[in-house]
């Protein structure tokens, strides 16, 4: 039964959704034929898909939330950034300005080469140690972008706290793997078990016209309901990154208790369809039941 009054979450700062056993929270964007946000949509607007079945009900529904946004910013320090590093070093750090509100949202900086570097022991809403953190990052060595994605998604699912959160990836590479441990199947998973939306800043050449790590960026974003936005050149990072901000405040946010929920540990599609024509939802394709 698709729900038609909802508790609409008032947009004020402090704001809050308390977390709640066997429930599922999903965040969307939605754009319409033109590849412009919509941020008008009502809950009667868009129906929901469980595995196959509706919910008989929605917990909560907020339009352009203003819930916590949970941001790892894995950037790729490999030999091939080398002569681009400085350009998304003063981007990442001018995003990170404008979307972290204090006391609310948190960040982490992960570095990627021929392995995975840790650059933050905790997320947190500090902007200057942020920033002095991405100033120290130094290219060089292979591309470990796989495992770099699972431990920021674990590093995300370690740091839950009550309240709901949205956690957010962004990746800065080409996409082109060639050092992890990890398989791409094992990072998507990992992903979506952290709930996070990747979005990929494609730092492919500008003289590929074809780049194969583009297709794998498509696929990391669109399995989690991010983007892929273009960073081949440098004019574009500022940009690119003012695009993600944009989304991040025109996300929607649902909460609601899956139908017939089994304990069996295995993954749960997740469809959300708008009622209105031309429009296209950008959401996680679905998620792992709880275990025994």
């Amino acid at each position: 039964m698709q729900p038609s009054i909802l508790e609409l979450a008032p947009e004020v700062p402090d704001f809050t959704i308390s977390k709640q056993v066997d429930e599922v929270n999903l965040f969307l964007s939605v754009t319409d034929s033109k590849g412009r946000f919509v941020g008008n949509l009502r809950a009667d607007d868009l129906k929901l898909i469980d595995n196959h079945k509706s919910p008989e009900k929605w917990n909560y529904f907020q339009a352009r939330t203003n819930l916590p946004i949970s941001v790892i910013l894995a950037v790729d320090i490999s030999s091939s950034v080398r002569d681009r590093l400085r350009f998304e070093q003063q981007a990442a750090s001018t995003f990170l300005k404008h979307i972290l509100r204090k006391e609310t949202d948190e960040a982490a900086i992960v570095a990627f080469g021929s392995t995975v570097q840790d650059k933050t022991a905790a997320m947190n809403g500090d902007v200057s140690a942020l920033d002095a953190t991405i100033r120290t990052l130094q290219a060089g060595g292979e591309t470990a972008m796989y495992d770099a994605i699972v431990l920021a998604s674990h590093k995300l699912r370690a740091t839950r706290r009550k309240a709901v959160v949205r956690p957010v990836i962004i990746l800065i590479t080409d996409g082109v793997d060639t050092a992890s441990k990890a398989t791409l199947r094992a990072a998507e998973e990992a992903a979506i078990r952290s709930e996070a939306a990747i979005f990929a800043l494609d730092a492919n050449s500008i003289y590929e016209k074809n780049p194969k790590g583009r297709l794998v960026l498509e696929k990391l974003t669109r399995e989690t309901g991010g983007f892929v936005l273009s960073a081949r050149e440098n004019s574009d990072l500022k940009g690119s990154f003012s695009t993600i901000e944009k989304i991040l405040r025109c996300q929607y946010a649902i909460g609601y208790p899956p139908p017939e929920l089994e304990a069996t540990g295995g993954f749960r599609p997740i469809e959300v369809i708008s009622n209105k024509r031309g429009l296209r939802i950008h959401a996680r394709n679905g998620y792992y039941a709880p275990a025994k």
